[in-house]
């Protein structure tokens, strides 16, 4: 994994940490159900960040690689696995 993207999706995965330690509290205190499902997506949006980092990674590393070598296949497979899931 590269290490700018490595760094970055710790340092979003940490914050959403928080933002799950913090609902829980939330929820213990009965806040007000509409302010704990806003804090839900927010972490929602948070972890999606992240997946797209590591989309990102996957792209600019294993697939460039795959093009690289010649194996153009291979790398559209790969993307193509890459985009069902984001379909999910």
């Amino acid at each position: 994994m590269k290490k700018d993207i490595k760094k970055s999706a710790k340092r979003r995965l940490s914050i959403a940490g928080g933002q799950i330690r913090g609902i829980e509290e939330m929820v213990d205190q009965e806040k007000y159900c509409v302010d704990i499902i806003t804090q839900i997506e927010a972490v929602r949006e948070a972890l999606a960040g992240v997946g797209s980092l590591i989309l990102r990674n996957h792209l600019e590393t294993h697939v460039a690689h795959d093009i690289r070598h010649g194996h153009e296949k291979r790398a559209t497979e790969e993307i193509l696995k890459v985009y069902r899931l984001a379909q999910k």
